[in-house]
C-alpha cells in the first residue's frame, strides 16, 4: 500500500503533467465540490424554526413575547410581525406551556377576569366585570370564522324597572373586521346574530345590529326600513329564476348540445302577507245545542192513595177506602219540553306569508344545425339549417313541464331557433397531441434536469476524468521508454505476456524524428502503434 508521501508525490506529478487550462478547470470542480459539501454542513447545524403562533393580535402578540423572553426561548418574527417562530423542537412544549397559563386569550377580557377576586368588590363592579367578559367571549368565538380577523362586541343592558311597561329588552352592536375581499354569506350573517342572541338572556336577533370596519350594514332589525327587506325579496327572486333557468338550459343542452341552448327567466313573486279568518255557515244542517224536559204528574185517589200514617192513620184510610168506593179517581199529567238548535259553522284561519309565483315568462333560444361546404377556393363554411317544426314543438312541451306551467297564472313560454354568434365559422380541428399536452407539461422539468445532468456528466466529468487518465498514462508511457530493448508480443499475442513497449526511444529526439525511425526500423510496429492511437481517439 502506498504511503502518504507517496501519494502527494503522485498527485503532484499529476498535476505538473496537466496544462493551465486543466489546472483551473480542476480547481474549480474542487472548489464546487467542497463548497457544496461545506453549505450542506453549515445548512444541517443551523436551527431551523417553525411557527408558533400567527395572526395574533398586538395584545397577545406582546404577552407571548414577554412569556418567550421570561423562560429565555429563542424566537424570530415573520418579515410582517405576523407570525412568532421558535426552534422546531421547542414548538408542541411551548405552545402547550403557554396554554396552561391561558395564552393566547384571543383578544380583548374573558371569564379570566374573575381568577383573580378581591374583596370589597361592590354588585355593580361585578355586573360589569361579567359583561366586560361576556363581550370578550363572545368577540373570540366570532373571530373563528374564517373570514374575520377582528371581532368586537357590545351590549346595551338597559337598568331593571320595578314596572312592568317600562322594562327595555337588550341590544347588542357587533363590529368585524373581514380579512381581504372576503365577505360573510347570509348564512354566516345569521349565525353570528343567533349566536350573540342565544348568549345573552333576554336578547332576540331583532335587537342585533352587525357591521363592518367599512361601513358596510350586515344586519339590522327587521321593519326598520325597506331596505333589508326589499333585498331579501330580491334575493328570494333571483334564486328563483336561476334555478329555473339551469334546469332549462341544462336539459336542453342534453338534446342540443353544450352551450347552444339559453335561456332566460322572468318571475313576478307576490311578496304580499295576508291574514284570513273565515266562517261558513250551513243552513240546512242543524244539530241540537240544548234540551231541557219538565215532567209533572198529580193522582188524587184510586188504588195508589194513601193515608195518614201510623195505626189511627190506617183505620181511618180503611174507613175512607170503604166510604168512597165507586167514586171516580180524579187527577192530571203536564210535560214541557225545550228544544234550542244551532246552524253548523266552519271557522278557518288562514296565514299566508307571501312569496308565491304569480307569473313566468320564459324565453328560450336553441341554436340550429349546421351542414359544413367547401367552396372553389378550398375554404370550409357552416350553413345554418334551422330545426323542423316538430322538433320545435317537442321542445316546447318540454320547457313547460320543466318550468311547472300554468294557463291560469298566464305563464309565458317561447321557444325559438335562431343561429348563435360565431356558429358559421367552422370549429377547428382537434390537435392529435393535445391529450398527450398535459403529460409532456408534467414530464418537462424532470426531463431538463436529466439533460443538464447529462450535459454537466459529458461535457465536465467526463473531460476531467480523461484528462487524468491521459496524463497517468503519460506518465506510465515515460516509465517504459526508459527501458531499454523492451519487446512485447506482437498484435494478437497471447494474452498475459508483458505488454509491448510503443515508446519512441531515444530520447533528445522530437516525435516526428522518433515516428520516422521507429518506422524506418520497425514498420510493423509503428503501423499497430498508429492503429493504438486511432482507437484511442476514437
Amino acid at each position: 500500500m502506498a504511503t502518504p508521501k507517496e501519494i502527494l508525490e503522485q498527485i503532484a506529478s499529476i498535476v505538473k503533467g496537466l496544462s493551465m487550462t486543466q489546472r483551473i478547470l480542476g480547481a474549480v470542480v474542487i472548489a464546487v465540490v467542497v463548497g457544496g459539501l461545506l453549505s450542506l454542513t453549515t445548512a444541517s447545524k443551523e436551527t431551523s424554526y417553525k411557527v408558533l403562533f400567527s395572526g395574533l393580535n398586538q395584545e397577545d402578540a406582546g404577552e407571548v413575547l414577554t412569556k418567550l423572553k421570561d423562560q429565555r426561548i429563542p424566537y424570530k418574527l415573520s418579515d410582517d410581525g405576523g407570525a412568532i417562530l421558535v426552534p422546531s423542537s421547542q414548538v408542541y412544549e411551548v405552545r402547550l406551556t403557554l396554554a396552561g397559563e391561558g395564552l393566547p386569550r384571543g383578544g380583548g377580557v374573558g371569564f379570566e377576569i374573575f381568577n383573580q377576586t378581591s374583596f370589597g368588590q361592590t354588585d355593580f363592579v361585578q355586573r360589569l366585570n361579567y359583561q366586560r367578559a361576556l363581550q370578550g367571549e363572545l368577540a373570540r368565538t366570532i373571530r373563528n370564522f374564517q373570514q374575520v380577523i377582528e371581532a368586537r362586541v357590545h351590549i346595551a343592558t338597559p337598568k331593571e324597572s320595578v314596572f312592568i311597561e317600562d322594562e327595555k329588552p337588550p341590544t347588542a352592536s357587533i363590529s368585524v373586521k373581514l380579512r381581504g375581499r372576503e365577505k360573510l354569506n347570509q348564512h354566516e350573517i345569521q349565525s353570528i346574530v343567533n349566536l350573540v342572541a342565544s348568549a345573552v338572556p333576554g336578547l332576540s336577533t331583532e335587537n342585533i345590529t352587525l357591521v363592518d370596519t367599512s361601513g358596510r350594514l350586515l344586519y339590522r332589525k327587521q321593519g326598520d326600513g325597506e331596505g333589508v327587506l326589499t333585498g331579501n325579496q330580491l334575493e328570494y327572486q333571483i334564486k328563483i329564476e336561476d334555478t329555473l333557468r339551469q334546469k332549462v338550459e341544462t336539459m336542453l343542452e342534453e338534446v342540443v348540445g353544450v352551450n347552444r341552448a339559453r335561456a332566460r327567466v322572468t318571475a313576478e313573486i307576490d311578496f304580499n302577507k295576508t291574514d284570513r279568518t273565515e266562517e261558513t255557515f250551513d243552513p240546512e244542517a242543524q244539530v241540537v245545542r240544548s234540551e231541557q224536559m219538565l215532567t209533572e204528574n198529580d193522582q188524587r185517589g184510586g188504588a195508589n192513595a194513601e193515608g195518614i200514617p201510623g195505626v189511627k192513620g190506617e183505620l181511618a184510610t180503611f174507613a175512607e177506602e170503604g166510604g168512597a168506593a165507586g167514586t171516580a179517581a180524579a187527577g192530571y199529567n203536564r210535560n214541557n219540553v225545550t228544544r234550542n238548535y244551532e246552524i253548523s259553522k266552519q271557522t278557518k284561519h288562514i296565514q299566508d306569508k307571501g312569496g308565491a309565483v304569480k307569473k313566468l315568462s320564459i324565453a328560450v333560444m336553441v341554436d340550429g344545425s349546421y351542414e359544413k361546404s367547401v367552396d372553389k377556393d378550398g375554404k370550409t363554411s357552416l350553413k345554418y339549417q334551422p330545426r323542423s317544426p316538430e322538433e320545435m314543438k317537442n321542445l316546447d312541451k318540454l320547457v313547460k313541464n320543466a318550468i311547472g306551467y300554468s294557463e291560469e297564472r298566464g305563464d309565458q313560454v317561447e321557444v325559438a331557433s335562431l343561429p348563435f354568434a360565431l356558429s358559421s365559422v367552422p370549429e377547428p380541428e382537434v390537435d392529435a397531441m393535445e391529450k398527450y399536452r398535459a403529460m409532456t407539461e408534467w414530464l418537462a422539468m424532470p426531463l431538463v434536469y436529466l439533460l443538464v445532468a447529462v450535459l454537466v456528466l459529458l461535457f465536465v466529468i467526463k473531460p476531467f476524468l480523461k484528462i487524468l487518465a491521459t496524463s497517468q498514462l503519460a506518465t506510465r508511457a515515460g516509465g517504459a521508454m526508459a527501458r531499454p530493448g523492451a519487446h512485447g508480443p506482437a498484435v494478437g499475442g497471447v494474452e498475459g505476456e508483458e505488454e509491448e513497449d510503443f515508446s519512441l526511444a531515444p530520447r533528445g529526439l522530437t516525435d516526428q524524428e522518433r515516428i520516422y525511425r521507429l518506422a524506418q526500423s520497425d514498420p510493423d510496429r509503428a503501423a499497430d502503434l498508429v492503429r493504438r492511437w486511432l482507437r484511442e481517439e476514437a
